[in-house]
């Protein structure tokens, strides 16, 4: 008799990377305001945090997965 329970393997959650706003256009390849039009005008658009009063951070790895979101859709 097989005592194994069967485990669905599932890939892990994508670690995010935070960046302040001018590191994270960077990254993606887009201008700053670009960025914040983005996340000003589009609701599905990863939403940045406040990391403190001054300190704004966008998830790079969320913002990535929107783009390829967006890019399959396109196909």
């Amino acid at each position: 008799m097989n005592t194994k329970n069967p485990v669905e393997k599932s890939t892990p959650a994508p670690v995010p990377q935070y960046e302040r706003p001018r590191i994270a256009a960077q990254e993606i390849r887009i201008s700053l305001s670009t960025l914040w039009h983005w996340a000003k005008t589009r609701p599905d658009f990863p939403k940045p945090i406040k990391a403190g009063e001054r300190v704004t951070l966008f998830d790079v790895t969320a913002i990535r997965a929107w783009l390829a979101s967006k890019a399959e859709v396109a196909k």
